[in-house]
């Protein structure tokens, strides 16, 4: 299932969960007969109890539907994170196990157990979708804040289409295929039903990666895919195209974790041996400057976006680089002379 659904079914699980125990505390309420084992509260909220919990339970076994096979064919040790995840989705069948137990054959027990159950139900629902919501949250977060406004949009389109164009890949490689937005849900199919055999959506959200840097981790992982459910060529081709998609925006992500002070330093260190040390104009090649910007600032912005805004002067292109560095562009001072250099000499007046 793609990430958008599973959020989606795990805040109904949570909603679920919620106003089934806190319509369990109001039924408590009213008087109960131990004699004839049954409570006088009113039936239609008792149905409605009934029906909220036959959804938490029919969306538990979805959900584990999908676990279980990763628990199959899982390769690694799992992160601790996962481990906890495991746990209280365990935990939750266990406890589900039980209480419907003692509401069908041991109401006897039913006045000392079930609220307690039902709490311990609510309590392991907020963590175990505590430990996975947010990354799926924020996967479909970078989805709809890459350049262009989606990783789906066109811009963004044409971005990984250039990157994947100067990337390690095969000649016979249909980047046509690959860089559409059917191409791009392919490849997040591919990660949540391949990728995740392995690791934990966290670890691939942790640390964006340059396009080569994707190709090498994609086929290195594929190597180490279960025999049950190997990775493909053209499904690693697929998923490569949907991570270098949703990269800007964790790229930026992690500029903000370094800290904006660091960045900061480092910006004018790097502005200060600009403008000190200015490569000669006819040492730099207009061709290959634009090729170095083309690459490099089209890892975390659609080209469309200078050509929008466009630095008028030497100055403004200095200061255009010099905040790209801030917000984390990490490129040798050589490099940032080019990028200058053709932006200077293409837009300014």
């Amino acid at each position: 299932m793609s990430a958008l659904t599973n959020t989606i079914l795990g805040m109904a699980f949570l909603v679920l969960a919620i106003a089934a125990t806190f319509l369990m505390y109001h039924l408590w309420g009213y008087p109960f007969d131990h004699e004839k084992l049954k409570s006088s509260a009113p039936p239609r909220l008792m149905l409605l109890h009934r029906i909220l919990g036959y959804g938490y339970v029919s969306i538990y076994v979805i959900l584990m539907t999908q676990m279980v096979p990763r628990l199959w064919r899982y390769q690694v040790e799992f992160p601790a994170r996962t481990v906890l995840h495991i746990a209280f989705g365990m935990l939750i069948g266990v406890l589900l196990i039980i209480k419907i137990a003692i509401v069908r054959y041991f109401k006897h027990l039913e006045g000392a157990l079930v609220p307690f159950l039902g709490t311990s139900l609510l309590i392991c629902t907020v963590l175990v979708l505590g430990l996975s919501v947010p990354f799926s949250l924020r996967l479909l977060y970078v989805e709809r804040h890459a350049p262009g406004g989606s990783a789906f949009g066109e811009e963004n389109l044409q971005r990984v289409s250039m990157l994947l164009s100067h990337a390690q890949l095969p000649g016979d490689v249909p980047l046509a295929e690959l860089v559409t937005p059917e191409g791009l849900h392919m490849g997040q199919s591919v990660l949540m039903t391949g990728c995740l055999q392995c690791h934990d959506l966290r670890t691939v959200l942790a640390k964006p990666r340059t396009p080569d840097e994707w190709i090498d981790v994609v086929r290195r992982m594929s190597q180490r895919s279960s025999a049950l459910q190997p990775i493909t060529a053209r499904e690693q081709q697929y998923v490569i195209a949907y991570l270098v998609a949703i990269s800007p925006e964790l790229r930026l992500g992690v500029a903000d974790e370094r800290g904006q002070e660091q960045s900061h330093a480092m910006a004018q260190e790097i502005a200060k041996n600009i403008a000190t040390e200015p490569a000669p104009v006819g040492e730099i090649n207009l061709a290959d400057s634009r090729r170095v910007f083309e690459i490099s600032c089209v890892q975390c912005h659609a080209l469309t976006l200078v050509e929008q805004h466009p630095p008028r002067s030497q100055k403004q292109a200095e200061e255009l680089v010099n905040r790209m560095v801030d917000n984390g562009l990490d490129l040798p001072d050589a490099d940032l002379q080019k990028i200058i250099f053709y932006l200077k000499t293409t837009y300014a007046k």
